[in-house]
C-alpha cells in the first residue's frame, strides 16, 4: 500500500515541476514512509510521484515509478494484487521474464499482455492507480471495485491532477489553488447528514473522487477525459433459488471463495496480523488466515462497559490459537488520538470508531505492517439490522414497525429523539421505516442519522462554492426492488464513504497496510449471485457466512459492536474541554451556532442521543481549524 499524485500541465502554467512535486510527495509522506520516487516527462508536461510502503519484495525492485518491459506503460499504484503470484505463473508461460517479486511488476506485465481494461478484469486485488500509456498518448485513472483504495481528481482549465490524498492537491499553485479555495456547498450538507462526504463530491470546489470500479482516460494531446467504469454493481438480483441449490451448497460457495480471498491476503513480505473483534466476519478471517499463518498476533480494542468485546474476541483466538492481545487505551491516549484526528483524515470524518482504528493501529504498527480485517461482508451478505428489517417473504414489513413509523412520522423530532426504540430512538426507527422503500436518494437521506446534522445547515459564505450535477446513487439499479438494492447502494455508496476510508485513513496513518479478504474478486462475485432467500435465514442475515463460520467449528453468535465507542461518555469526559473549545466557540461556517450551544448544554446533561449529532461538528471544525 502506498500514495501518489501528479498532474498534466500541458499550457506549462507550472513554472517549477520540481518543487510542486516535491510539495505532493510531503503531503502524502504518511501513506509511504519506505521510499520516494519521481518522474517528469518534460515533452509531455506529466508529473508522477509515489511515497512506498513495501510490502511485497521491499528492494529497490520494487520502487515506483515503473515502466513495463516495453517501456509503453509507466505506472504509479497503491493497493496490492493477491493473486499476482498465479498472474506472474500464468505470464512466465507466455514469455515474460521477471526481475524483481513485486505485484507492481507483474501488474505492468499484464498491462504489456492483455491490455489495460481486461487486466481489471482479471485481477484479484485492491488498487487505485494511474498509468501512462505512451503508445496510445494516453493517461488511465481506475479504482478497484469496492473502492478501497482512494483517488481524487482536480481539472482546473487545461490543467489536470490526481492524488491519493486531498492534500496533496490542496498544496498545488495556480491556477489550482484558486480553484480549491472554499467549500464545495452540496458536500457539506451531505457530510453533516452522513458524516461523511459521499462520492462523487470533495469538501473542495474542483476536486472529484473517482468512482469505485471508475475507468477514466485522459487523452494526453487534447487534455479531454472519458469517465466511465470497467466495473458496476448488477442491476438485478435473483431472489429465490433453485432448490436443487441448497443453503448448505451456498454456504460452501462462500467458504471457498473466503478460503482463496483470507489465503491469497496472508501473503506478505512484512509481517502481518489480524484486527480481531466479535463479529462474525471477522471471526472467519481470523479461522481461515490461521490455517496458512499459525499463531497470528490478534490484536482487539478493550473499551468499558457495552463497548468492550474482548472476552469473545478472547475466546475465538484461544480457540485458533492465536497470539492475542489486548488493547486498553489511557484516557490520555484517547485525548491526544481525538486532537490529531484532523490530520488522519484529508476531508472532514465523523464516524467515531475512526477514533477506535487509529488507537489499534497505533498499538499493532511497532509488531505488524499488515492487517488483516473483516469489513465489506455486512454489504455483501446483509448483515445490518436495516437490512433485515427490508426483507419479508410476504413483501410487507411488520405491523409493529409499520405502526412505530406512523407514530414517529406524527410527533416531532424534539419529542420522537427522546423516545428510546431498541438501542436508538423512535425518531431513528421512524425514518428508517419510512424511508426504505424511498428509492436510492431517500435510503441515502436515511443513513443521515449518523451525521444527524442536516438542519444545522445555514448557507454563507463559506458555501457559496461548488455545485455538481452527478449523485452519489448514480449507476444503481433504476428500479429500487427491496433489500437487495438497499445492499447494493450500502456497496456502492457507505462502504467506499464510510469503512473503508475509516481503515484506510486509520492504518495508513502510521504506515499499515489494511486488507479486507471480505471484499476479494471472488468472494464479491459469489455474494451478488446467490438470491435472497439464500442470504437471510430465521435468525437474520449473512446466513451462508454464518454456516460457513459453523463448519469450521466456531460459534455464529456474539454481539458485534464495530469498533463503536464510548462517544457520549467521552464527550462528558476526556475529550470535554477540547471539543467545547469547538463547539462553543464562534466560527464563520455554515451551521446554527445557537443550536450547535444549546445541544451541547444538553449533552451534558444527559442526552446521549446528540453526541453523534455534535462530534459531527467537532470534527468539521477540527478540520476547519487544521487548514487555516
Amino acid at each position: 500500500m502506498c500514495g501518489f499524485a501528479g498532474f498534466i500541465d500541458r499550457p506549462n502554467r507550472i513554472a517549477d515541476p520540481a518543487s510542486v512535486m516535491t510539495s505532493m510527495s510531503a503531503a502524502i509522506h504518511h501513506r509511504g514512509p519506505d521510499g520516494e520516487g519521481r518522474s517528469f516527462d518534460e515533452s509531455r508536461r506529466i508529473a508522477l510521484v509515489h511515497r512506498r510502503l513495501a510490502i511485497q519484495d521491499p528492494s529497490d525492485a520494487g520502487a515506483q515509478p515503473m515502466r513495463s518491459a516495453s517501456e509503453r506503460f509507466e505506472l504509479v499504484y497503491n493497493g496490492e494484487i493477491y493473486d499476482f503470484l498465479e498472474l506472474r505463473a500464468e505470464l512466465e508461460t507466455l514469455g515474460h521474464r521477471f526481475h524483481g517479486g513485486s505485484d507492481t511488476e507483474v501488474l505492468l506485465a499484464c498491462f504489456d499482455a492483455w491490455g489495460i481494461e481486461e487486466t481489471l478484469r482479471r485481477v484479484d486485488g485492491m488498487f487505485a492507480f494511474a498509468v501512462v500509456d505512451r503508445q496510445e498518448g494516453r493517461l488511465t485513472l481506475a479504482r478497484d471495485q469496492a473502492g478501497q483504495k482512494p483517488l481524487l481528481l482536480a481539472v482546473a482549465g487545461e490543467c489536470i491532477a490526481f492524488a491519493s490524498d486531498l492534500r496533496a492537491l490542496e498544496v498545488l499553485p495556480d491556477p489550482f489553488a484558486s480553484q480549491l479555495s472554499g467549500i464545495n456547498q452540496d458536500a457539506f450538507r451531505w457530510y453533516l447528514a452522513n458524516g461523511a462526504v459521499p462520492w462523487p463530491f470533495s469538501i473542495r470546489p474542483g476536486v472529484e473522487h473517482i468512482p469505485p470500479g471508475g475507468l477514466f482516460e485522459i487523452d494526453l494531446e487534447s487534455g479531454r477525459i472519458a469517465r466511465r467504469r470497467w466495473w458496476t454493481p448488477p442491476t438485478e438480483f435473483p431472489e429465490e433459488t433453485d432448490e436443487r441449490f441448497t443453503s448448505e451448497d451456498a454456504a460452501k460457495q462462500v467458504l471457498d471463495a473466503l478460503r482463496t480471498s483470507v489465503h491469497r491476503q496472508c501473503r506478505s513480505d512484512r509481517p502481518i496480523g489480524i484486527f480481531l473483534s466479535a463479529g462474525i466476519d471477522s471471526r472467519i478471517v481470523a479461522a481461515l488466515a490461521s490455517e496458512v499463518r499459525p499463531g497470528l498476533p490478534a490484536f482487539t480494542l478493550g473499551l468499558p462497559g457495552p463497548f468492550d468485546e474482548t472476552g469473545d474476541a478472547a475466546m475465538v483466538a484461544a480457540r485458533l490459537g492465536l497470539d492475542h492481545r489486548i488493547v486498553r487505551p489511557s484516557e490520555e491516549a484517547v485525548l491526544e488520538t481525538a486532537r490529531q484526528l484532523h490530520s488522519v483524515a484529508d476531508a472532514p470524518f465523523a464516524d467515531s470508531s475512526l477514533l477506535a482504528t487509529v488507537l489499534l493501529s497505533r498499538a499493532a504498527r511497532p509488531e505488524i505492517a499488515v492487517a488483516l480485517g473483516g469489513d465489506g461482508g455486512d454489504e455483501l451478505f446483509g448483515g445490518y439490522r436495516r437490512h433485515l428489517a427490508a426483507t419479508d417473504p410476504r413483501g410487507f414489513k411488520p405491523r409493529l414497525a409499520r405502526r412505530l413509523a406512523a407514530i414517529g412520522a406524527l410527533l416531532p423530532d424534539s419529542i420522537s429523539g427522546k423516545i428510546k426504540v431498541g438501542r436508538g430512538t423512535l425518531r431513528d426507527a421512524s425514518y428508517r421505516m419510512q424511508n426504505t422503500q424511498l428509492g436510492h436518494e431517500g435510503y441515502l437521506r436515511l443513513r443521515g442519522t449518523q451525521g444527524d446534522a442536516a438542519d444545522l445547515f445555514e448557507p454563507g459564505p463559506i458555501a457559496a462554492r461548488g455545485r455538481s450535477r452527478r449523485n452519489p446513487w448514480d449507476g444503481l439499479a433504476p428500479e429500487w426492488n427491496g433489500v437487495r438494492s438497499m445492499m447494493s447502494a450500502d456497496f456502492r455508496t457507505y462502504l467506499p464513504d464510510d469503512p473503508l476510508v475509516k481503515v484506510d485513513r486509520g492504518t495508513m496513518s502510521c504506515g499499515m497496510e489494511y486488507r479486507s479478504p471480505m471484499l476479494g474478486r471472488d468472494v464479491i462475485s459469489t455474494a451478488w449471485s446467490l438470491g435472497t432467500d439464500r442470504l437471510f435465514d430465521a435468525r437474520g442475515g449473512r446466513a451462508p457466512v454464518r454456516a460457513a463460520l459453523r463448519s469450521l467449528g466456531l460459534s455464529d453468535r456474539g454481539a458485534k459492536r464495530g469498533f463503536a465507542v464510548p462517544l457520549s461518555g467521552w464527550l462528558r469526559g476526556p475529550l470535554r474541554e477540547w471539543a467545547e473549545s469547538l463547539v462553543l466557540r464562534d466560527f464563520e461556517d455554515p451551521v446554527d451556532q445557537t443550536a450547535i450551544r444549546e445541544d451541547w448544554q444538553r449533552l451534558q446533561s444527559g442526552r446521549s442521543d446528540l453526541a453523534a449529532r455534535l462530534w459531527t461538528i467537532v470534527c468539521w471544525r477540527a478540520w476547519l481549524t487544521s487548514r487555516d
